[in-house]
């Protein structure tokens, strides 16, 4: 679950190892050329600078991990989100998180959360030495304490995580399990900051959400006046598989557009940002001219804030009244 150090995040121990002195470090510092994760870690700068939260975070932990000298810790809130592979959407993780059951003391690089920790809540990975909070624990913990659009894409994608089966179906009865256990955390901390809102992003996740996108477009849509639209609705295909739309918004289907669906080797699947583009007007053709209802699309600017959202759709013809 923790990355490895490697030639592009390394300890200053491994540099020591292969040559490098203080000095050098110090002035490739000083040249721009590296970035000091921590004290003892470093990155080169041009790898850092293009990492994603989820990935700072996870090196964060690794770099807790290793100042720990091998100590049992278990990484909490947004280190077991990143750990758990979640989604951080626009939450920016600088320092590892941690949970004591007893004294604690943060500092720049490590935020200790003191609070109770059953070992019911914890898995304990590389021989105990490193343990991470449970799924359900972190979400618990991660939505009750970052904004809402972060805390529904992180619940959404978790309810995706375990209810995922081998074929890639979603069974929602396993997230609905999930989502219990996650209410069963919210009740023991009745009266506690952020627990109103931790409760909505519970009953609002939904497991059919596949990327941050979506689940702020949902959210946005709430706040917007919309009725909740129906997720990943399966209209027929020219050749036998359904073709899957993001949003049923009524008079019109809505997608959200974003640029990993034309970039990401996960979603290309071994063909070209050319051949998926073309891929994806022919599956827009098919799907208008099978149904009727046109297509009415977005992305990631268009959701910097309900105004903005709003905006957007008012200029494609769709608002509540509309839909």
């Amino acid at each position: 679950m923790l990355p490895s150090f490697d030639d592009a995040v390394f300890t200053r121990r491994d540099a020591l190892a292969r040559g490098a002195s203080d000095t050098t470090l110090r002035a490739d510092r000083d040249r721009g050329r590296l970035d000091r994760v921590r004290p003892g870690v470093y990155a080169a700068a041009s790898a850092w600078k293009d990492l994603a939260s989820e990935e700072r975070a996870r090196w964060a932990a690794a770099a807790a991990h290793e100042a720990g000298r091998g100590a049992p810790i278990v990484f909490s809130h947004l280190s077991a989100a990143a750990l758990w592979g979640l989604p951080l959407f626009r939450v920016r993780a600088t320092r590892a998180h941690v949970t004591v059951d007893g004294p604690a003391r943060s500092t720049p690089q490590v935020f200790r959360h003191r609070l109770p920790l059953p070992p019911a809540d914890v898995v304990w990975l590389e021989s105990g030495r490193l343990g991470v909070t449970t799924l359900a624990r972190t979400v618990a913990d991660v939505i009750a304490t970052v904004p809402l659009e972060a805390g529904v894409s992180l619940a959404d994608a978790a309810l995706r995580t375990v209810a995922t089966n081998a074929t890639g179906a979603i069974d929602l009865e396993r997230a609905e399990d999930l989502r219990e256990e996650i209410t069963d955390h919210l009740r023991r901390r009745t009266g506690r900051r952020g627990i109103r809102a931790a409760r909505f992003v519970t009953e609002f996740a939904d497991a059919r959400a596949q990327l941050p996108g979506e689940s702020v477009s949902r959210l946005l849509l709430r706040e917007l006046g919309f009725a909740d639209p129906e997720l990943q609705v399966p209209v027929s295909g020219p050749r036998g598989a359904d073709y899957l739309i993001d949003f049923d918004l009524g008079t019109v289907w809505g997608e959200f557009d974003g640029a990993a669906k034309y970039t990401d080797p996960r979603f290309l699947n071994g063909r070209t940002p050319a051949r998926a583009l073309a891929d994806e007007k022919e599956r827009e053709d098919w799907i208008r001219g099978v149904t009727g209802k046109r297509i009415v699309r977005w992305q990631m600017p268009h959701l910097a804030t309900s105004s903005t959202f709003r905006r957007h759709l008012a200029a494609c013809g769709v608002s509540p009244r509309h839909a």
